[in-house]
């Protein structure tokens, strides 16, 4: 096969550009797909970022965390009396006006987590004591918003990011920051508070439960525990799964799935058209070796073989270069506020795209050496 690598190396300039053609489809498909994720996995972040419940409760008509329907306070009883159910504590979240220090209006998601538990604190603290939120008005804010939308500006314009001690209005109420926290960013670019139930409802005047995150008992079947929430028409019980499904469907209907499916296919599509382009011209000009193979009793099977050589080759070093390019990228905005996702399915599914350009790009070479007649072009 080293016949096929000297003549795939001997025309650089087309070798290159098959190679390119492939890179750039596989940077777009990858980078594209792993934006998406990361926005999906955003709009399930409560979930996530609560680890502690296996059983979530809402009102029948909620569908994410910024569609609520809230449920009265005493169905947060009813929950706790179902037979099996370890602990069920309150989680609220509303969007809410805000005003900084620096008199900057904006609208942040407030959100009230069980006072005695803490369950639904933020998973890292950067600053402060979380214990600090019982302090009347205490709350935590991510660390994104405190050095971004809600940091001080200065008369100059130098910002001063937030920290602990400073003050905000929080729908008319004053605020204090007891610490920072870094959480999972939402689809949205909001702050992201969180205080104590006690406090949300001060700041809210809201005497609702959004949702209710409980824990079954060791060993409890925990279809057994739904099946008894279900029984009231006013509650829908779901499993973490369940509810990040739910969320994820409710996130998709914004038609983001569109966009970025033409991405997709727009990088698909690059993929077929330059890499199988090229790659068919870089055929045609070395049709005579191909039909000089043939004349001195090469089969077809040894050119088929070399193509797929050449293909494989190109193939493997293009997916290799825009793969690598797009985890760098990850690696680069790790600490942004910009969306990103790479598991290993992603992997397999750019693999597989890049194969059939691969097998797509070879059949028409391959096709065309089939059909020459070695005689006229040997002719020729």
């Amino acid at each position: 096969m080293s016949l096929a690598i000297k003549m795939l190396i001997g025309n650089r300039a087309s070798c290159i550009g098959v190679i390119f053609g492939i890179f750039l489809a596989t940077l777009l498909i990858s980078q594209q797909s792993a934006i998406f994720l990361g926005l999906v996995s955003r709009s399930y972040r409560l979930v996530t970022d609560i680890p502690s419940p296996n059983i979530w409760v809402i009102d029948p008509a909620t569908e994410s965390d910024v569609k609520v329907r809230g449920l009265p306070e005493g169905y947060l009883d009813v929950v706790r009396s179902i037979s099996n159910i370890e602990w069920a504590v309150p989680i609220n979240i509303m969007d809410i006006p805000l005003v900084t220090q620096s008199g900057i209006f904006d609208l942040g998601q407030l959100i009230g987590i069980d006072d005695s538990t803490m369950i639904g604190a933020p998973p890292e603290i950067l600053e402060g004591n979380l214990r600090d939120l019982h302090r009347e008005g205490g709350v935590l804010v991510d660390v994104y918003s405190a050095k971004g939308s809600l940091a001080h500006i200065l008369s100059d314009g130098t910002k001063v990011p937030l920290t602990v001690g400073d003050s905000l209005e929080i729908n008319n109420h004053r605020a204090i920051v007891v610490g920072i926290c870094k959480i999972t960013q939402g689809f949205y670019p909001q702050p992201n508070i969180f205080t104590t139930n006690h406090n949300f409802k001060n700041f809210s005047s809201r005497n609702t439960i959004d949702f209710i995150a409980a824990k079954t008992k060791t060993g409890a079947n925990v279809e057994e525990v739904l099946q008894k929430i279900n029984a009231f028409s006013v509650l829908e019980g779901l499993t973490r799964n369940q509810l990040e499904w739910r969320m994820t469907k409710s996130f998709l209907k914004t038609g983001i799935l569109i966009n970025f499916g033409l991405s997709v296919a727009l990088g698909i599509i690059i993929g077929f058209s330059i890499a199988g382009l090229i790659f068919y011209i870089m055929t045609l000009e070395n049709i005579k070796y191909y039909a000089l193979i043939k004349a001195i009793g090469g089969s077809q099977d040894q050119i088929t073989k070399m193509i797929a050589v050449q293909v494989t080759i190109v193939g493997v070093i293009g997916y290799l270069l825009g793969t690598g390019a797009t985890i760098l990228w990850g690696f680069a905005t790790e600490d942004t506020s910009l969306a990103f996702l790479f598991p290993w399915q992603l992997f397999v599914f750019t693999s597989v795209i890049v194969l059939l350009i691969c097998i797509f790009t070879a059949a028409l070479s391959i096709h065309k050496v089939a059909r020459t007649d070695p005689i006229l072009l040997m002719g020729a």
